[in-house]
């Protein structure tokens, strides 16, 4: 894991926290699948930029942290949560778990999501500059 740039996962980990922060007050409301797609997309753009060597790894990883820890600050204000966004409320979910334990339980499975997202972003900016400068990038 000596390809990992851990200043790069520290700075997708705060991302995530803004982004939680965001959401649990209905700052960016209307706005949180935008803002998603930008902040996982500049992830994808920043591995590439600061870990030219494992960019792929660094794009998922990054990405992974960033959900988690953005959907697990969800779930420890949850209440403030809901207060603030009605409409998302729910108060029992599959398997007769309460919303809270679905939230921590399922934020893995999104985070593999938004690390591919991420990876989607590396792959795409690879091609677009191979297309560009007439070659492959690696």
């Amino acid at each position: 894991m000596h390809d990992i740039r851990w200043p790069l996962m520290a700075g997708s980990i705060v991302a995530g926290l803004i982004f939680a922060a965001g959401t649990i007050t209905a700052a960016i409301a209307g706005l949180e699948y935008i803002v998603a797609l930008i902040l996982l997309g500049g992830m994808g753009k920043a591995a590439l930029l600061w870990a030219p060597r494992a960019p792929v790894r660094n794009a998922f990883l990054g990405g992974f942290l960033l959900a988690l820890a953005a959907v697990w600050t969800q779930g420890l204000f949850l209440d403030t949560y809901f207060a603030a966004n009605p409409e998302y409320r729910m108060d029992e979910v599959a398997l007769g778990l309460g919303p809270r334990a679905w939230t921590f339980l399922m934020a893995p499975l999104g985070a593999l999501i938004a690390g591919g997202i991420s990876v989607a972003t590396v792959l795409l900016v690879r091609a677009l500059l191979a297309l560009f400068r007439g070659g492959s990038n690696g």
